[in-house]
């Protein structure tokens, strides 16, 4: 059984002077990318898979320091601005003895990536959290007509209205 976060970028600054690829997170962004963090606390990643935009390591490492976790950050050019073939591409290559695997990127590409899954609808807000489950032993059988199953759908604004985190 084979465990896969799949983790959407956190609130970025709009577009100004920096080009979409270096945007930071808002500091509304660091919060839910926190509180992200600690809804799969007790499902520590074996590996992280991220994009290099700087929203998507930004909300990697915050959502990851509240997990207290010291799993190094792969950063992976062919997670940004790409498609779901690549991003299995990137999930293929993990190897077989990683159980929990977190990957972080944009959408429309990681709802897509779910969808294709599941093989049902979802909505992949910004900073959400897909948990999602296969009876597999190795990754890159991941989708090859195995079944997967959403097992846990996190966002931020659901987090803050269902759990008191004592955070505005």
């Amino acid at each position: 059984m084979k465990t896969l976060l799949v983790l959407r970028h956190a609130q970025a600054a709009h577009f100004g002077s920096k080009s979409d690829h270096d945007r930071p997170l808002t500091d509304k962004g660091l919060r839910d990318a926190e509180r992200i963090g600690r809804a799969f606390r007790g499902l520590q990643p074996d590996v992280v898979l991220c994009s290099t935009a700087k929203r998507a390591v930004d909300t990697s490492e915050a959502a990851l320091k509240v997990t207290d976790s010291t799993v190094e950050i792969q950063l992976l050019s062919q997670l940004y601005d790409t498609d779901v073939a690549q991003h299995l591409i990137a999930v293929h290559s993990v190897a077989a003895t990683v159980n929990c695997l977190l990957i972080v990127g944009h959408n429309p590409t990681l709802e897509s990536l779910v969808v294709a899954l599941i093989r049902r609808p979802i909505l992949m807000k910004t900073g959400s959290l897909a948990v999602v489950v296969a009876p597999i032993d190795r990754w890159d059988a991941l989708g090859d007509n195995a079944p997967s199953y959403l097992v846990g759908h996190f966002y931020p604004g659901l987090l803050k209205k269902h759990l008191d985190l004592g955070e505005p």
